[in-house]
């Protein structure tokens, strides 16, 4: 793959977990979860695809943000889960961006 392409595989992913963690961030607030993960869930797939194509050392953290993005649905439980998403998504999005240093 050009590197051209990867740097903007890499930034669509750093922009897309960017998105995540304010989801998960939103979903600390009392039934706004079931609207921010509207978006939420579907970019844990997307991100996915990114980490696979790009090679870039997050596809095992992200394989468990999307685990974090269905245990989050929990009622009660579902905090300590967002909360463990946040924290993942603060990883890969660090991650990210000394990639692109």
């Amino acid at each position: 793959m050009r590197p051209d392409t990867l740097r903007l595989l890499n930034l669509l992913q750093l922009l897309s977990e960017i998105a995540i963690a304010v989801g998960y961030l939103l979903g600390l607030i009392p039934f706004v979860y079931l609207w921010s993960y509207t978006w939420v869930i579907p970019l844990v797939f997307v991100n996915l695809v990114f980490a696979i194509l790009t090679h870039n050392g997050t596809t095992t953290k992200t394989v468990i943000n999307i685990i974090m993005a269905f245990l989050s649905f929990i009622p009660v439980a579902g905090y300590v889960f967002r909360v463990v998403g946040i924290v993942i998504s603060w990883l890969n999005i660090a991650a990210l961006a000394k990639e692109r240093r």
